[in-house]
């Protein structure tokens, strides 16, 4: 079984893209360091998808995203659809991409899904992963 540090490593390797709804079709997808810093604005992306070391059914795994997304939407801030891979493309996680939500808020509701971590991006395009409780 993976430890924290374990998920945590994979939580640093992950590739994460997100997709930019107003882009032309076919260049949709970006990743959202390079989107970042070319709006120069704050973004995290988080998922509601496998909670931790649970890994769920698809079916529950959306159901979970889709209650996200409703309270991302009631929060009235930009919201991509996004998603992060393992490096060799074994796993993939879909999610949201959402611009200026402030971290406390974006922990807060990620932590409420369980959720080990959230990736936070500055305005300069750095990616951080943020532990959502302490260790």
């Amino acid at each position: 079984m993976l430890s924290r540090a374990d998920l945590f490593n994979e939580y640093q390797a992950a590739i994460v893209s997100a997709c930019d709804p107003l882009a032309p079709e076919g260049s949709s997808w970006c990743d959202p360091a390079l989107c970042a810093a070319m709006r120069n604005q704050e973004c995290v992306v988080l998922t509601a998808w496998n909670p931790g070391f649970a890994r769920l059914s698809s079916a529950l795994n959306t159901e979970r995203n889709d209650l996200m997304l409703a309270k991302l939407q009631d929060c009235g801030l930009e919201i991509w659809p996004a998603e992060n891979a393992s490096p060799d493309g074994h796993f993939r996680e879909p999610g949201f991409l959402v611009w200026s939500m402030p971290m406390d808020s974006a922990l807060r509701l990620a932590a409420e899904f369980s959720q080990f971590a959230i990736f936070a991006y500055a305005r300069d395009g750095e990616r951080r992963v943020v532990a959502c409780a302490p260790d």
